[in-house]
């Protein structure tokens, strides 16, 4: 391909100059022509020849300039938007080397877009089965955790058909809670083979164009890499502290949840509980009905522990067929409140299992920081220790710790 020489103009400027040529050879044969019509008309005169000529001849060249003027201007607005749109993705693509975390790459992701194809608003949907949750957004704050179905709208209808779209040329139009706007679209978003979500451009003065699409997609199969990676470095890191039966937290996350919470009391001088929980005569279960049998049981009271605690508490399998609750900000008689709510939530009713329904109880052993220990271990120690008095108390029960300044006191 020849290339400029060292005293050739810039590209813009060469460009300009050989359209204002174009427009000029195009146009002097019209002010030729106009010479000629002069004399048609009666300007008999060659001075009134001359000036009809040179009059056209300065129209040619004002038009020729203003012409090339408008069009270098829009070839060089052509030149920044790619190297906008190169810089853009050199910048998106170094992000997203640099990020395992999923929030942070989705919210490069769509800062990126919005900013370069001059979006109001920018969102991206969760895939949830079949219907999408507003997880992250820009330029709108309302559509946070709400969800449209598969099918419905814009971002509803690209999720169904794995294709990317546009409003209102493809005849999708965005639906509640995605921004309701004049133009949008829309792109798929895939993790592991699997659809992982819908990002979605909303709003601007000018339509998106299938260019604007183009770009969009781009910008989607320069984030699949990196959204596939984080993907799988998070399924790791779930995988290493969650329990594979029950979905639980594990051990080791219970460890350094511990940890975390001895730190922030000791900081804020707040209290907090550990509650030991442990399923009665579990191991009769195992050896009348099986193991699996036994992990059906074991799967259907860690749901019942999860469903019976708050939010912000911390439910975790500790082996085998013991649980522990870590209850951040509760004193003695909030944590006495929620081990009762679990023995009854899992004794309240039957478990259906291959076997008939099997009733099942759990003893359970509350023990509070700082009264009944100032570390992780004199904790889990207290806990377990009223644990086995509500075991030896006769099962199905709950029991305190009791150190011994709390006993004499008693």
């Amino acid at each position: 391909m020849p290339t400029a020489g060292a005293g050739s103009p810039p590209l813009s400027v060469r460009g300009r100059l050989t359209l204002a040529t174009a427009v000029a050879v195009v146009l002097l044969p019209l002010a030729t022509l106009g010479a000629v019509l002069a004399v048609d008309i009666g300007y008999e005169s060659p001075l009134a020849v001359a000036v009809a000529a040179v009059t056209a001849i300065v129209l040619v060249v004002v038009v020729g300039w203003r012409i090339s003027r408008r069009v270098g201007a829009y070839v060089e607005e052509l030149e920044r938007s790619r190297t906008d749109f190169r810089l853009a993705l050199s910048r998106l693509g170094k992000a997203l080397e640099s990020s395992d975390d999923r929030r942070v790459l989705l919210d490069v992701v769509l800062e990126t877009t919005q900013a370069i194809l001059g979006a109001e608003a920018a969102v991206f949907f969760a895939d949830a089965g079949n219907q999408l949750v507003a997880k992250v957004a820009r330029g709108i704050s309302d559509v946070l955790e709400r969800r449209i179905a598969h099918g419905v709208g814009l971002a509803g209808g690209v999720a169904a058909s794995g294709e990317a779209a546009r409003w209102p040329a493809d005849e999708l139009a965005p639906a509640p809670p995605e921004p309701v706007t004049s133009t949008a679209m829309a792109v798929p978003l895939h993790a592991a083979g699997h659809l992982f979500g819908v990002l979605g451009l909303y709003g601007r003065r000018r339509p998106f164009s299938a260019e604007d699409l183009d770009v969009i997609t781009e910008f989607a199969r320069q984030a699949q890499a990196s959204i596939d990676r984080t993907f799988l470095h998070e399924e790791a890191r779930r995988l290493s502290i969650t329990d594979g039966l029950t979905g639980l937290w594990n051990r080791r996350h219970l460890d350094l949840r511990c940890s975390e919470e001895l730190d922030r009391a000791a900081r804020f001088g707040e209290e907090f509980a550990l509650v030991m929980c442990d399923l009665d005569d579990f191991s009769e279960i195992n050896n009348r009905h099986g193991h699996q049998v036994g992990d059906a049981v074991l799967v259907e009271v860690s749901n019942r522990l999860a469903s019976s605690t708050r939010q912000v508490d911390l439910v975790a399998r500790y082996g085998g067929e013991e649980f522990v609750l870590l209850l951040p900000r509760t004193d003695r008689a909030g944590a006495l409140e929620v081990a009762e709510k679990v023995r009854t939530a899992v004794g309240h009713r039957p478990i259906a299992t291959d076997a008939g329904p099997l009733s099942v109880t759990v003893s359970l052993g509350v023990a509070c920081h700082p009264d009944d220990g100032t570390s992780v271990v004199a904790l889990v120690a207290a806990a377990d220790a009223a644990l086995y008095r509500a075991k030896a108390a006769g099962k199905n029960q709950v029991c305190v710790a009791v150190t011994p300044e709390r006993e004499v006191a008693e």
